[in-house]
């Protein structure tokens, strides 16, 4: 499933170009409607009663409201793991079955990446709450 979304920025914005590179990471895609006057500025605000950039919208017939960088992150996030349950419960979305192990991963410049790779299976994994390392090397057969 891919979405086309509505970014409502400014030129000097940098969430605004963070959320333009994390669609276009995805291999999603957008439409900037750039708000680089004092007129467009203020008819956004009045149109739309938004005060701040980045402003996200699905680009749907409904344009429905997404909101800044953070909640675009957290939409991508849900719909990636919207993805996983369905190919985990056997019903991918739309056909898409992963051929390898989807890797998230959250960056210090505050970005995310979602990748997937071809990994050696048969992890035997163990979580607990004591807070110790441990041995998560695969296992022989």
């Amino acid at each position: 499933m891919s979405f086309k979304f509505i970014v409502y920025s400014t030129p000097t914005c940098p969430y605004c170009d963070m959320a333009k590179n994390l669609i276009t990471e995805q291999d999603m895609s957008y439409v900037e409607a750039s708000l680089d006057t004092p007129e467009t500025i203020e008819e956004f605000k009045k149109t739309t009663g938004h005060k701040t950039v980045p402003q996200i919208y699905l680009a749907t017939e409904e344009q429905e409201y997404i909101g800044g960088y953070d909640d675009l992150e957290k939409f991508i996030l849900e719909m990636i793991d919207w993805r996983r349950q369905q190919v985990i419960m056997g019903n991918p979305a739309g056909g898409y079955v992963p051929q390898g192990t989807v890797t998230i991963r959250e960056h210090g410049n505050n970005t995310i990446s979602v990748k997937e790779e071809n990994r050696v299976g048969g992890y035997n994994i163990n979580i607990s709450d004591s807070g110790e390392m441990k041995d998560i090397t695969p296992l022989k057969e």
